[in-house]
């Protein structure tokens, strides 16, 4: 049996990382995307009349899912002034898993505010 030595030892625990780090997440949750909606941007919006302190600020997002798409709501959370010039909303600090969630809860929002 042949031995690896430390610098091959290190380039395979490298790969390794690389891989874990490539690996897919668990698949997008709208219940979790509803629960981190609750926790991180209730404050400044609201769905179905319900919101925070500060609601109007946001403002709604009933209907928002027939309106922009995963990619869209993706790159904007991330990075709202680059989407939106004027945005008032801040970038929000999410976990790549929290940010999955919800963008697949945005995008169940099709019926607009009545």
């Amino acid at each position: 049996m042949r031995r690896i030595g430390s610098v091959g030892s290190s380039v395979v625990a490298a790969a390794c990382v690389a891989v874990a780090a490539l690996a897919p997440l668990a698949r997008a949750d709208e219940g979790a995307g509803k629960a981190v909606f609750e926790k991180s941007c209730k404050a400044c919006h609201s769905i179905a009349g319900e919101g925070g302190k500060m609601a109007q600020l946001g403002g709604p997002l009933d209907g928002v899912g027939a309106t922009h798409d995963a990619a869209w709501f993706r790159k904007y959370i991330e990075d709202p002034k680059a989407m939106k010039a004027d945005a008032k909303m801040p970038k929000v600090k999410l976990t790549e898993q929290e940010l999955a969630d919800i963008v697949a809860y945005l995008g169940t929002l099709k019926t607009p505010a009545k």
